[in-house]
């Protein structure tokens, strides 16, 4: 029985460790709050850390390629890179602009489970703003229970990535009193 003379580099043990921390922190991480463009950037960072593995392995032993072989190569960097700026435009506007503030009426809340379990249960609030778009974005399931169905709330949220920083009680947007 022969072995393939290929090891496992020291830099690829690093970066899988690397994905499953950001998998992980991108789990443990609230749904709404504060924190809640870092659970942006951690589904962002396991997109980044693919591509740098490509791009790194497209790069390597660049010699004697036909050039079908370099244009191959040259194809995947560029969609790596249009991909890592594709996953990352929204949380760098969002990072940009802050959090907006927007009052939504006639507010639904729904839930949705995929076929993989526990970790694909999501939470949404639904509303329309003061200029009749509708503004649809993930809570957490303690939000879900106590939102009304068809009422009003303010919400402080960031608009390119539909994240919610906080919930106010209706019309207490003043006295900073959250739900």
């Amino acid at each position: 029985m022969s072995r393939s003379g290929r090891k496992i580099k020291k830099y690829e043990i690093i970066l899988c460790i690397l994905v499953l921390a950001v998998i992980a922190a991108g789990l443990l991480l609230p749904k709404t709050g504060n924190l809640v463009l870092l659970d942006e950037l951690c589904n962002a960072a396991v997109i980044w850390i693919a591509c740098i593995c490509v791009i790194a392995r497209a790069l390597r032993n660049r010699t004697a390629l036909s050039l079908s072989g370099k244009t191959a190569r040259a194809a995947a960097v560029i969609i790596c890179i249009a991909f890592v700026f594709w996953f990352s435009k929204d949380i760098v506007l969002d990072l940009a602009a802050g959090p907006q503030t927007a009052t939504l009426t006639d507010v639904q809340v729904s839930e949705t489970q995929a076929h993989t379990g526990i970790f694909s249960h999501h939470y949404y609030l639904t509303g329309s703003d003061h200029n009749g778009e509708t503004v649809r974005a993930e809570i957490t399931m303690e939000e879900y229970n106590r939102l009304p169905q068809g009422g009003t709330v303010t919400i402080e949220y960031y608009e390119h990535t539909r994240r919610i920083v906080k919930v106010y009680k209706k019309d207490m947007v003043a006295d900073n009193e959250m739900w």
